[in-house]
């Protein structure tokens, strides 16, 4: 085995005329790159087990590609600059006899003449691919055009291999498809998949898994959840059993929006008035926790990048981390997607050592070169199982951003268990209250609003009452947890007492958003009685 690496060895590189033609790449970007607080840099292998990822966010083309098409080149160019590739060591090893080798110093070397600069380099398209107006209309997302469009971007890659899952508006061509099942089958057709899920070895005991939604028209309330079947759940078990972290098993999951309780806090308020920040955030709650679940029962579960919220990496907690498991938040690229002016793309490198995460950042450049600025955000040392950030995070300031907070013991009026009668006097922006009620669900007073959080989690489910109708009133629990009232007293004498009464499965947060289609049919029928009606006079 060893003497045919080295005859193949051999074969491959004098088939390529200089050490630039195989490598030709910079290990780092012109500007150093940050240090790792409290550790040593993870150490990143150039052995067969090392891989790049290229992270795609909410695609959402537009009608003119010119920024698109130049942050796939920077992407491209953040590839090269950042290989794995050791280009001295290449060089070192093509002076050495093959006989001298050892198999993972060949590996490298046919690896090297193989691939060149893009060594182990994976493409990954996390969804929403169709164009959209400023007023979140469809456009062409969910048709055959766009899926057509699209992968020509995605051919504008080169070699590398192109891993995809659906987006909420990938099944939205309600013009062209009747039915969930003959949009989705159009989006395989086109991307040459059989079923929406997948899975793909990069490297030794390395594994890619994608989850996609499969559902817009047949969606109970907001037809934009991300809503993952019980089949592909099913599935993700499955393939996490069979990779276990016993045998070595690395796994990093790629879905269109994260799973409930992971920890990314900075999000669109509209994912949460509607109900679809989620992952199944309209489903069950063993639904919804599902994901969760699975994360704390399989260590091997490494890294979960999903996009979504149009919202930058620069802001606190667009990367966490859960029972070992890192969560990142991806950016876009577009410049009528970005929600916050910033654009930007994920670059992952890992092996067995770790993983190491980038940002390009696709609207700093050099003012010398013109080539977009590239930074490392954080580590994570598969020795220990810590992330470790290289730089801290920006603040923010938006009226329409959420972000979600966890329950701290010095917020004032923090119940860890329903007793009595509570009151929050006051319902400003600033104020924090929560309670667990007796029913086993959690409120709270946050953001000048009253929502409602996921019991097991704490994360934010929905807005129970919002801003405006909370404004000036107290909010009160009563009779240990069993009920809860607002009462205004600026009318009169007499407060005006109102029950905030749950709904019929239980749960306090208003689905303020339906299905796509029945709103879209109401406004036809609708329009159908205004011209019906006689002009008036």
């Amino acid at each position: 085995h060893r003497m045919a690496l080295a005859m193949i060895s051999i074969a491959f590189v004098a088939s390529v005329a200089s050490a630039h033609a195989i490598v030709g790449v910079r290990a780092r970007l012109g500007r150093p790159l940050p240090a790792i607080a409290g550790s040593a840099a993870v150490r990143m292998s150039v052995a067969r087990d090392s891989f790049s990822l290229v992270v795609l966010g909410d695609l959402h083309l537009e009608d003119d590609m010119t920024a698109h098409e130049q942050a796939r080149e920077d992407c491209l160019a953040a590839l090269r600059e950042l290989s794995l590739l050791d280009v001295e060591k290449v060089k070192r090893l093509r002076q050495q006899p093959a006989g001298e080798l050892d198999v993972a110093e060949l590996e490298l070397l046919l690896d090297a003449a193989r691939e060149g600069e893009l060594l182990d380099a994976q493409l990954v398209s996390l969804g929403d691919l169709g164009r959209k107006d400023i007023r979140h209309e469809p456009g062409d997302a969910g048709t055959t055009k766009c899926f057509a469009d699209a992968k020509a971007f995605f051919d504008g890659f080169g070699s590398l291999p192109l891993n995809i899952v659906t987006g909420n508006h990938d099944l939205e061509g309600l013009d062209e498809f009747d039915t969930d099942a003959s949009n989705l089958q159009a989006w395989l057709n086109c991307f040459g998949l059989e079923v929406p899920y997948w899975s793909r070895q990069v490297a030794r005991r390395t594994l890619l898994v994608g989850l996609s939604t499969t559902r817009f028209r047949e969606s109970p309330f907001s037809s934009h959840e991300v809503h993952i079947s019980d089949e592909q759940i099913a599935w993700f078990e499955r393939t996490l059993e069979s990779h276990p972290a016993a045998d070595g098993w690395r796994v990093l999951v790629f879905s269109h929006a994260p799973p409930l309780g992971c920890g990314l806090r900075v999000l669109q308020g509209v994912h949460i008035r509607n109900g679809c920040a989620w992952l199944n955030h309209c489903g069950t709650p063993a639904q919804s926790r599902a994901f969760l679940k699975l994360v704390r029962a399989h260590p091997q579960l490494k890294l979960w990048c999903s996009g979504h919220f149009h919202l930058s990496h620069d802001f606190e907690d667009s990367l966490t981390q859960v029972d070992g498991c890192t969560f990142a938040q991806v950016g876009v690229v577009g410049p009528k997607s970005t929600r916050d002016s910033r654009r930007q793309t994920r670059l992952v490198q890992g092996d067995s050592n770790g993983l190491r995460m980038y940002t390009v950042n696709h609207h700093l450049r050099d003012p010398l070169t013109n080539k977009a600025l590239t930074r490392l955000d954080a580590e994570v040392d598969f020795a220990d199982g810590r992330l470790r950030m290289a730089h801290g995070s920006d603040d923010y300031d938006h009226a329409d951003w959420f972000s979600a907070y966890t329950p701290q013991d010095a917020d004032g009026c923090y119940l860890a268990a329903p007793s009595g009668q509570v009151a929050c006097t006051e319902s400003s922006p600033e104020s924090i209250c929560w309670w667990h009620m007796a029913d086993g669900k959690t409120l709270g007073v946050h953001d000048g609003q009253l929502v409602e959080y996921d019991a097991e989690t704490l994360s934010p489910l929905g807005i129970v009452v919002q801003k405006d109708r909370l404004h000036g009133r107290q909010v009160v629990v009563v009779n240990e947890g069993k009920a809860v009232i607002l009462v205004d007293e600026r009318a009169g004498e007499e407060p005006i007492i109102e029950v905030v009464h749950p709904n019929d499965d239980g749960s306090y947060w208003r689905r303020l958003q339906r299905n796509k289609r029945v709103r879209q049919a109401e406004k036809a029928r609708e329009k159908l009685a205004r011209e019906w009606l006689p002009p008036q006079p």
